[in-house]
């Protein structure tokens, strides 16, 4: 097993670190996938997340560093646990939630973090839309806050899906509702979440390699490699590539789209004259 030097370890780590800076206000949100990043030898499982988390918070000591919890069962069990359901997205997150500041009350779309409490206390009967005004991910565009992959793949960013939802341009998916419980500690409270989702049947496929050049050639993605192939960091601004989507989607709704999928897509909705619907599939 090969792992990286420890001089240039350092090296990417206070780029990253400088970058980050200039990147963004108060918070980092980070998708980790930690299985190809060889940066140190370990004991056990526990070592080996613990010195992650300890590179992660030197590297990123000026910011509340946040991560995906995310847990899909509610769509089927309708329940939600705040502090029971394990992180579905990764051993690192897993890890993080268990000494976190706090866990959002969103179902299946929460996040862990550090700092300040970011979305409104939920209420009985409230219909939850996690990719919406009021999200976790509104929340992290407000805050010119920076997104971060940390041994993961571009194809992870989750805020495309708030992207599509602001911008009313996600014709290819239709709304869903899932009603059940939000269990926090003692309190229980009966919700609905509600937001879009692609056919089960026949799969939209977003083109990642296209999103990730146009990125590139825009400047607004910096990406630190190890190993000359394998991802290590990669960093950019949520309210800078939010926009860059925001205008690409005003200029072409089906932007995000794959070929195959887009061709498809678009006979559809000019067939329908309108957006999907759930009963366009369901």
């Amino acid at each position: 097993m090969q792992y990286i030097d420890s001089s240039t370890f350092l090296k990417i780590n206070k780029k990253v670190k400088s970058v980050s800076r200039k990147l963004g206000g108060e918070h980092v949100l980070i998708h980790s996938d930690i299985k190809n990043l060889f940066l140190f030898k370990f004991k056990s499982k526990i070592d080996l997340l613990e010195k992650h988390m300890n590179n992660i918070n030197n590297i990123f000591s000026e910011f509340n560093i946040w991560m995906p919890t995310f847990n899909y069962d509610f769509t089927k069990t309708g329940l939600y646990n705040v502090n029971e359901d394990i992180c579905q997205v990764g051993h690192l997150n897993n890890y993080f939630r268990k000494f976190c500041h706090w866990r959002t009350t969103t179902p299946v779309f929460n996040f862990s973090g550090m700092g300040k409490y970011p979305i409104e206390n939920i209420k009985s009967g409230q219909v939850i839309n996690p990719f919406s005004f009021g999200s976790e991910f509104h929340y992290l565009y407000e805050n010119k806050s920076v997104y971060c992959h940390y041994g993961s793949d571009i194809s992870l960013t989750s805020i495309l899906h708030y992207v599509e939802n602001i911008t009313k341009k996600d014709l290819y998916r239709y709304s869903k509702k899932f009603y059940g419980i939000v269990k926090n500690n003692s309190l229980e409270t009966n919700v609905i979440l509600d937001y879009q989702v692609s056919p089960l049947k026949k799969r939209i496929k977003y083109d990642w390699k296209k999103i990730h050049l146009d990125l590139l050639n825009e400047n607004l993605l910096y990406e630190y490699k190890i190993f000359t192939d394998v991802n290590y960091i990669t960093l950019f601004s949520v309210r800078k590539v939010c926009d860059y989507w925001t205008n690409r989607l005003n200029e072409d709704p089906y932007y995000f789209l794959a070929k195959e999928s887009k061709k498809w897509v678009r006979k559809k909705i000019d067939a329908l004259g309108r957006g999907f619907e759930l009963n366009d599939f369901e």
